[in-house]
């Protein structure tokens, strides 16, 4: 009889571990939280002196480490001893592309109650978040705030991810004043002012958020060169800028408020000005892609969704955004350029 680890499994096999895939997630985010990764950047280490440093029960961080060969974090470097692969390397938080972040939020309670709940979701066509946190997430992490930090630096993750390719595919050398909207700790912005030391950053998000985003700007050298304004794109007083960026923020929402989301920074922007959308962009074909399940995710947390390149055309048609071009990037987002109408 084949094992799991054959190299042509059945497809019963295979189907067995899709279905116990939620171990692996588990397994990448207890890694990830105990910073293992960090600790074996140095080469291979025995599990007995890891779990000795990091203070845990040795027996079980054995057993978490062998797991982590299966999901492709560890090498056996000899008996008890494991050293990183290339995949495993994501999780240093000390490099580029690291998902350290992103393994410690889509295993935290946030995300990982809600879609226990995902028969729900499906049954109601509404978000499962208050049946299992009993809040929506932002107030859940209003109350959590370590969980929220992760979350945070989640997307500052991703951010490292797109912004690499936002400022590969895009010059923003003609702007003077770049508006990142809804900008989190300022992750995506400041790769921008890095890359074009002519521009201004504006960070744009509530106020609570924000607070944190001037401690991260301070931390970079950027302070001086970004005005950090508090406030909600669904509420006047956005402020003027030459280009916008909105990075995963209309997934959040359905169409009525992604509308609104549009229709302010319209008012706000100068003729001319240019909006940089960053979202997965469901494509029209019926092959797999991973924007159907994160579609499902958007659906599970926020009542939001993921589009078709016809559903974001109409989107920004019906706000006064025309469409300049749509570009795909190796992020697995696409850039949406717009310029106001």
């Amino acid at each position: 009889m084949k094992t799991m680890t054959s190299e042509n499994p059945s497809p019963t096999q295979q189907l067995f571990a899709a279905i116990n895939g939620y171990w692996v997630t588990q397994v990448i985010g207890t890694v990830a939280r105990l910073g293992i990764a960090d600790l074996l950047a140095g080469g291979a280490r025995d599990s007995d002196s890891l779990a000795a440093q990091l203070g845990v029960h040795p027996g079980a961080l054995f057993r978490l480490m062998r797991g982590g060969i299966t999901a492709g974090l560890f090498k056996a470097a000899s008996e008890r001893t494991f050293a990183l692969t290339p995949m495993g390397e994501g999780l240093r938080s000390d490099v580029p592309g690291s998902l350290r972040s992103v393994a410690i939020m889509q295993s935290d309670k946030s995300h990982w109650s809600p879609w226990g709940l995902l028969p729900e979701a499906v049954r109601t066509g509404k978000s499962s978040v208050r049946a299992a946190l009993g809040s929506d997430i932002w107030e859940h992490f209003a109350r959590n705030p370590e969980e929220a930090e992760h979350f945070a630096q989640a997307m500052g993750n991703l951010s490292g991810l797109v912004g690499s390719e936002l400022t590969h595919h895009i010059d923003f050398a003609p702007f003077a004043r770049v508006a990142d909207m809804g900008g989190s700790h300022g992750d995506l912005l400041s790769q921008v002012l890095r890359a074009y030391p002519s521009c201004r950053g504006i960070l744009f998000d509530l106020p609570k958020v924000a607070e944190g985003a001037k401690a991260a700007l301070e931390s970079r050298g950027l302070a001086s060169r970004v005005d950090v304004v508090t406030g909600s794109f669904f509420e006047p007083g956005i402020p003027a800028a030459d280009a916008y960026l909105l990075k995963h923020i209309l997934h959040d929402w359905e169409d009525d408020a992604s509308l609104t989301i549009l229709r302010r920074i319209h008012e706000a922007a100068p003729s001319g000005a240019r909006l940089f959308v960053l979202e997965m962009v469901i494509p029209d074909n019926r092959n797999p892609d991973p924007s159907h399940l994160m579609d499902l995710n958007m659906l599970v947390l926020a009542d939001g969704r993921e589009r078709t390149r016809d559903e974001f055309q109409a989107l920004f048609t019906a706000t006064s955004w025309k469409v300049e071009r749509i570009l795909p990037t190796r992020s697995g987002a696409s850039i949406i350029e717009t310029v106001k109408a």
